[in-house]
């Protein structure tokens, strides 16, 4: 069975960094005081070692605290068992002397009663700061897949890392460790970034949401005074509606770690109710964590939910995993895939197809949003798709009744096109009818799985190349209407406005062609584009190629004209994030827009802007005010717009190619042309 995802659901849970830094000697003393200061404490984090090194080899004081080897830690685990206390590990991961580290991992895992270990991910820049991770990334991948394989898929692992801007990806976490992994534990250090504890959890949960993995905020509570800490805690719970929490760390208190008097003010902001060492209740669901369908209590109602359209590509699994599975000498096999992008943007795979004999699968596991019936549609790319039958493998449950569905699937005549799948074969039958709808169930773990076969049974002695090339890129599971029923049909006037002006301006002409000041051309109203998608300018001392509009308003006021103007969405979408990002971005919005008329989306970043309305996953009309145009720099007030069909501003939000017009042009879209071409007069 694999792990499960929300093990930390319920838990109030401390971390333990060291014994020099608590007033405790022994480890029934610490216990005890944590049992009798703090009893809706569930779990204890204990830090079991640096890098390859046990942690109490390099901190002796107080033996009986310390963790040198596999006996402490059996200590630790059946001391805090006692008193119904949890015990997870945490160690600091290095990136050096990788097989040494992984098999002190994994030794730590494999230890009966640890219930999880959480890999703290701290960037060394070099190595200066004690326990960073100094490896590169073909390290991370080592430690991280390594890990996984010698633990098994039923231990839960989780990182911690600095959920800001840059902090994943500094140390891999997106790319390395991230398909290895069963929960996120955000270091929400607000004191240490200069943030307030409310500025830090949005930013953190506006980063996090959309990975689709299960968030559980470690707070700082070192150097912090305890009423801000419990001020985080309870922001963490009633506004974020957190599963579970931590608070990093234990200690001496004033400032020092929560000694046992401040834990206890802190815990009792954590919701009361729960039962010392079980697992909480699960919290009501919110639009910051959707709850999952398995998670009501009995006897209690669910809401109705319908069904949505999920789609998946080898990049993004934040609707599902996708896997590769390999037959034989799969280390070989793995290094025939060439990646690249659709005209869509997504990722997608190809190689050569195996004639014969099968060698490998890829399989898509969607996570679907309610039981109904679907159609699977796989997008084929203009290029490297010549496989002429290609094997699809489809798990559906009519009735409730497990049925295996092949479809296949000839890709050399389609150009970037979505193209339904219709089953042949049902359980190594003939299918008396092609299969074009199937019947999925969420509480089937195997719903809707798509393995894809690289088997071809047409001889490619006769292509140029000696070879068919089959492509695997995204999958979407598409809800179909109940019989009797059809799909609402668009709202009138649906399409895209500017996101600047007013309502009037707004509905009418966009982009007539004129211009102001000579030079710049005119939105709408008097707002205008001062530096267009492509313009190669100075940024401070560097030079760069813009992504989208820098719009500006004329008129009284000069350049603070545009100060605190509303800004709008250009069109009905859901907020992908919303926050701040950088000193040079300041706060951006990031909406995923569907394209009337076209199975795509296009996201578009709304930068420098202030007050904002909305947050992650919010739902927006054409036109409601998002947010107001900010401050870029001293009295410079602009708001600026852009767009892509390239899904990297969901993960990258201040992506920013700099003196690089190829990579502009080949991520970004004229925001000018693309609103005149969906832009309808209202």
């Amino acid at each position: 069975m694999p792990a499960d995802p929300n093990l930390f659901d319920g838990r109030l849970s401390v971390f333990f960094n060291q014994p020099n830094e608590v007033a405790e000697v022994s480890l029934a003393q610490f216990a005890g005081n944590l049992r009798a200061a703090a009893p809706n404490i569930n779990a204890v984090i204990v830090k079991t070692n640096t890098g390859a090194g046990w942690e109490g080899k390099s901190n002796p004081s107080k033996p009986n605290l310390s963790i040198r080897g596999l006996p402490d830690l059996l200590r630790w685990v059946d001391e805090l068992g006692a008193r119904g206390l949890e015990c997870h590990a945490w160690c600091a991961v290095r990136g050096f002397l990788v097989q040494r580290e992984l098999d002190r991992l994994a030794q730590v895992c494999q230890h009966g009663g640890v219930r999880s270990l959480l890999l703290r991910l701290e960037p060394g820049f070099g190595g200066a700061a004690p326990g960073a991770w100094i490896g590169d990334e073909p390290a991370a991948q080592a430690l991280a897949a390594g890990l996984r394989e010698r633990v098994g898929p039923a231990f839960h692992l989780g990182v911690m890392f600095d959920p800001r801007p840059g902090g994943p990806s500094a140390v891999f976490v997106q790319s390395a460790w991230f398909p290895e992994i069963d929960s996120l534990h955000p270091l929400v250090f607000h004191r240490q970034y200069g943030l307030t504890a409310r500025q830090a959890l949005q930013g953190a949960y506006e980063t996090l949401l959309p990975w689709g993995k299960p968030i559980y905020p470690v707070l700082q509570a070192f150097a912090t005074p305890t009423l801000e800490v419990a001020e985080a805690v309870a922001l963490a719970a009633g506004v974020h509606h957190a599963p579970g929490l931590s608070l990093f760390r234990y200690g001496l208190g004033a400032g020092r770690g929560l000694n046992r008097d401040e834990l206890g003010q802190v815990a009792a902001h954590w919701p009361a109710g729960e039962s010392a060492g079980a697992p909480a209740a699960p919290p009501a669901a919110s639009a910051s964590r959707p709850m999952a369908l398995h998670s009501f209590a009995a006897g209690a109602s669910a809401p109705v939910r319908a069904p949505a359209l999920v789609m998946l590509d080898p990049d993004d699994e934040r609707n599902g995993p996708f896997t590769i599975g390999y037959y034989g000498g799969g280390a070989q096999l793995s290094q025939g895939w060439t990646a690249d992008r659709d005209s869509n943007g997504r990722a997608r795979l190809y190689r050569s197809a195996s004639y014969k004999k099968q060698t490998l699968y890829v399989g898509y596991a969607p996570k679907l949003a309610a039981k109904g019936a679907y159609a699977i549609d796989v997008f084929v790319p203009r290029t490297h798709a010549t496989i002429r039958d290609a094997h699809y493998f489809i798990v559906d449950y009519p009735r409730g009744v497990r049925r295996e569905t092949l479809a296949i699937l000839d890709q050399s005549p389609h150009r970037d096109a979505w193209v339904t799948l219709s089953g042949t074969v049902v359980n190594g039958s003939p299918a008396e009818q092609p299969v074009t709808e199937f019947m999925l169930d969420p509480q089937f773990a195997d719903a809707g799985r798509v393995n894809v076969a690289d088997l071809t049974f047409v001889d490619p002695a006769g292509m140029p190349n000696g070879r068919f090339d089959l492509s695997v890129g995204a999958v979407r599971w598409r809800p179909l209407a109940p019989p009797g029923e059809t799909p609402p049909a668009a709202a009138p006037g649906a399409g895209f406005d500017s996101p600047v002006g007013a309502d009037a301006e707004r509905a009418g002409v966009f982009a007539t062609g004129d211009k102001i000041f000579d030079h710049y051309n005119l939105w709408c109203g008097n707002w205008y584009d001062a530096n267009p998608i492509g313009t190669r300018y100075q940024l401070g001392d560097r030079w760069a190629v813009h992504t989208g509009a820098d719009l500006n308003l004329s008129g009284p006021g000069g350049v603070l004209a545009d100060k605190d103007a509303p800004v709008h969405a250009a069109a009905d979408g859901r907020v992908i994030s919303a926050g701040f990002v950088s000193s040079g971005w300041k706060n951006i919005i990031v909406i995923e827009h569907p394209v009337p008329g076209e199975d795509r989306v296009v996201y578009a970043r709304y930068a420098h802007v202030a007050d904002m309305h909305v947050h992650a996953n919010d739902p927006v009309a054409r036109g409601q005010v998002i947010a107001a145009v900010g401050e870029y720099a001293p009295n410079n007030y602009h708001l600026h717009f852009d767009l892509s069909f390239n899904p990297i501003l969901k993960t990258q939000p201040g992506h920013w190619p700099g003196d690089n017009l190829a990579l502009v042009q080949q991520v970004y879209l004229d925001p000018l042309a693309f609103i005149r071409h969906h832009h309808m007069v209202r």
